[in-house]
């Protein structure tokens, strides 16, 4: 992210859609619930050089993205959102 920000560049991404969503693995860990799905999503994205000029993705194609998210919750807290504590690109 330093990188690309001393240069200039600029992600453009637009999210399409989830195409599937699997829970893959469920688990505690103390008092600590972990769910890791696999993700199949379509997203638009482009790098941009400080000129405007695409250098890398593509602004209009919809391109199948494969991700692992795990999200955790700690089952003794009053609060009842889910943290994302983990992420990863599937090849």
């Amino acid at each position: 992210i330093g990188e690309r920000e001393a240069k200039a560049e600029k992600i453009q991404s637009s999210f399409v859609g989830i195409d599937k969503a699997d829970i893959v693995s469920a688990e505690m860990k103390g008092g600590e619930a972990h769910v890791t799905l696999r993700i199949i999503s379509e997203l638009i994205s482009a790098t941009r050089d400080k000129a405007g000029a695409v250098i890398d993705g593509d602004p209009e194609t919809v391109a199948e993205v494969k991700d692992v998210w795990t999200f955790a919750r700690d089952t003794r807290s009053r609060d009842p959102n889910w943290k994302l504590v983990a992420t990863e690109e599937e090849d």
